[in-house]
Order: C-alpha cells, then structure tokens, then sequence
C-alpha cells in the first residue's frame, strides 16, 4: 500500500485537498498537454522562483510538517542571516583558501597576515550591499547554470566542502553557537517545523579545547527557553557524528565520547553516525571494530549515512552493514533500491529511511526528482521520511521545498494530502522520542494543523 493510502481526511482536511489536486492536476496536465516544462521536474537552482509563485507552495509553507530527522549542525541556519550578523562582529577576519577556493573567516584580536579585516574593508565600500551580496554567493553551492558549473559529482562536493569551510570559522565559538542555533530555532519553527534531529553535536575552539559539554549544554537550554515562547515547539535531539575520513582510533574516541555524552544528556543526545562523502571516504565496515565494541553498545542503534551515491557494488555496501549493525534509520539510502535484501530488512524491520530530495538532486545524484528512489519507496509504502540534510547551502527552506518536491516529484500524480499528512506522523514514529514523547508531539502538532486547516479555508475561500 503506498504511503498514506491508510489515512481518512476529515471535512475540513478534504476541502484543502480537492484544492491541492486540483492545483496539482492543473500543473501535470499543463505538462504532458503542452510544451510547458513541469515545475518537479526541474532543478531547484532553476525552478525556485517559479515553484514560490504557486498556490501549492504557499499551502505547504504554512503546513505544519513536523519533524525534520536528518540535519547537519553547522548548516541550519541562512547564510544570509550569517553574513548580516557574524561578519559584522569586531575582529572578524576573511580571505579565500588558495588551496580550495572557499570563502573562509577567522576571530582575532590580532591581525592577521594575508587577511582583510571586514570592518576595515567595509569602511572603505561605497557598496556595502553588493560586498554582502557577493559573500552570500561565495559561501553557498548557488549557481545561476548547474549543469555547466559542476559537470560531475565531486565538483558540486568540492563546492559543498567549501561551504563548511566557511562555515567554521564561526563554530569555535560557544556565543557564536549560540546564535546561530537561536535563529536556527526561529527559522525553523517560522517555515513550520516543530522537532529537530541534528547530526554533528562536537565542538572545539580556536585553540582546539573541547567545548563539546557546554556546546550541548547551550543546545538544550536554549531549546527549553525556545519552548517557553513557543509551547507547541516539540524540541531538539542530538546524534554524535563522526567523520569518514578519520582513522579507527579517532572515530573510537567520539564513539567512547558518544557513550559519555548519553549518560550526561540523556534526553538530548540519541544515537551515532559517520559523516562525510562515502565515494571518497571510509565504508562504514572500515570502522566495525570500533562499532561493534561491547563498550560501545550503549550507542546503538546507530543511524548511519549510506547509500548516498549513485554506484552500484561500491561504496552502496553500506547499506548492508547498516542493517547488520542494527541501524534505527538510513540516511539517504538513495542506492537501497539496489540492494533486494535491504530494501527486505527495511520493510521488514521497518527501518526508516531519511529522504533528503534537494539534497540528492543538487549534490548530483539525480536532475529529474521524478526518477528518485524515493518515488519507489512511497509506492511501496515504505518507512521513509521526508528531511532537508543542509538546506541553507543552496537557500533552500527548511523543509517546505523539500515537501514541495516530494508532493509534486516522488509522489504520484494521484498521491494528495493523506502522502503528506502520513509523512508527517513517520517523522514523530521514526524519531529518537519516547513513546510518551511522540503522544506530546502528536497533540502539539495537532494543534497547528487545526488552525493551519482553517487558514487555507479562509485564504482560498474553500
């Protein structure tokens, strides 16, 4: 049964349907009736504007969508909101790598040879906008012709490294954190999303002292001050990451860390997981001494990246070994269609699987979201959950493009507001929460849908 064909709409919720469908029929037909190009069939550097424009994007962008599970630390919150606010702080310093390219950023009480200060240099711009401007464009994966610009997966990969290069040089520091997690609150509670799953969760300053405790200290705390402004924000949960091309002994650290941190965090940090591009780094089997260590089963089940590559009997094997190392959830599996036995156990074992749409698409792995796997998974019925890995690298919001895809893309033509609505309750069954957690969640996220149903009747006079 496809996802969400279980689900019975109430009144209300069918006349917000009939309005999606009917929307969504007028765009497919548009399509296959004429020459004009269909808006889920394009890539998002290329369709974004359009795809804003559409009545279909305004509903999912006031939708409460629930839990976003699959998401990286140092990527959730705009580079926008970046530029304005970090790189006009005292004593911030930039230049480009010569090694990479990336648009890198430094603190310092003391200059810095072969760096602008930015203060400095702005006093000095008849333009500020446009310097701003140009920071912005640097820093992400952006780029007006996709296909010219990174002709092959590593070339966009080399680009998305940048962007986390620029990005760290303003995660050495617990204020700067803080900041930055605060507006990530913000943002995605504003776009709709009431629950958070972030992977990373580490930190150490400039001088390399771990400041791992109080960073994860800061991200409950302010979660919990969030939720006193805001009472239906369901919260946050944390996942240690470790890297894929670090050596056993250093990911056997963060593993022993990772225990630690479970103990002291009980209620935040939830699980394990390797990071990193898998075409070019360590499989996940590389590592299995250290994850398969008696001292390290307080860890399990993991919730391991894999099968994010379009190889098949490479770097897919991953997929395998997560589901010999017990994982709870995939993330990505883009390649688990490959892999009969896998996508058995994930049935079976009703192992959910992160889809990350625009992720997949713009980090090259597909350009038609159409002939994503995801679409298989869905008609299978599938545990999937739709997520946004690093939406800030290429400006997208949190979650709503992605759900925009996902109704428009990996959902079938007759696929409506029940594909949608299921999603969302896969992303309360499928999280870290408790059981009594996930009834919390389900009534807070009741309570937004309600009044989000409402809004669409008045806007749309339905």
């Amino acid at each position: 049964m496809r996802v969400g064909q279980d689900l019975i709409l109430t009144d209300k919720e069918k006349r917000v349907n009939d309005f999606l469908m009917s929307e969504k029929r007028a765009e497919v037909q548009a399509s296959t009736m004429t020459k004009t190009r269909y808006l889920g069939a394009e890539h998002f550097f290329l369709a974004k504007e359009r795809i804003e424009a559409t009545p279909i994007y305004d509903i999912l962008k006031q939708m409460p969508k629930g839990g976003n599970l699959h998401l990286h630390d140092h990527a959730i919150t705009s580079i926008e909101w970046m530029v304005k606010n970090h790189t006009y702080l005292p004593n911030v310093y930039t230049q480009v790598d010569a090694s990479t390219g990336a648009r890198v950023f430094s603190i310092s009480k003391t200059p810095l040879e072969g760096w602008e200060n930015m203060e400095e240099t702005r006093k000095t711009l008849d333009n500020v906008a446009e310097y701003d401007n140009r920071l912005i464009r640097e820093m992400s994966i952006w780029v007006p012709d996709p296909y010219t610009a990174y002709p092959t997966v590593n070339d966009v990969w080399g680009k998305f490294n940048n962007f986390f290069d620029s990005m760290g040089g303003f995660t050495k520091d617990l204020t700067l954190a803080k900041w930055y997690f605060e507006e990530a609150l913000e943002q995605f509670y504003e776009d709709g999303v009431q629950y958070m799953e972030l992977r990373g969760g580490t930190m150490k300053d400039y001088q390399r002292k771990d400041l791992t405790i109080p960073y994860l200290q800061m991200i409950q705390d302010s979660t919990k001050k969030f939720q006193k402004r805001h009472p239906d924000f369901i919260g946050v949960k944390m996942i240690i990451a470790g890297k894929r091309y670090a050596d056993k002994a250093a990911n056997g650290k963060v593993l022993n860390q990772t225990v630690e941190l479970m103990k002291i965090f009980p209620d935040l940090v939830k699980g394990f997981d390797l990071v990193a591009q898998e075409d070019v780094f360590h499989t996940t089997a590389f590592y299995a001494d250290e994850l398969l260590k008696p001292d390290h089963s307080p860890v399990t089940p993991y919730f391991f990246h894999a099968g994010e590559t379009d190889w098949t009997e490479g770097v897919d094997v991953n997929l395998v070994d997560s589901v010999l190392m017990k994982a709870k959830r995939i993330g990505h599996g883009y390649a688990a269609m490959r892999h009969p036995k896998v996508m058995e156990a994930v049935l079976k074992k009703k192992i959910a699987i992160e889809l990350n749409p625009i992720s997949n698409q713009v980090l090259g792995l597909t350009n038609d979201l159409r002939d994503h796997p995801g679409a298989i998974f869905i008609a299978y019925g599938a545990p999937v959950v739709i997520c946004s890995d690093d939406p800030v690298a290429w400006f997208a919001r949190p979650l709503s493009h992605d759900f925009y895809y996902t109704f428009m893309a990996l959902g079938a033509a007759n696929d409506d507001l029940r594909l949608l609505k299921k999603l969302i309750f896969n992303s309360f069954k499928y999280s870290t929460m408790t059981p009594k957690e996930v009834q919390v969640a389900l009534r807070k996220w009741q309570g937004r849908w309600d009044t989000f149903l409402d809004d669409v009747i008045a806007k749309y006079n339905l």
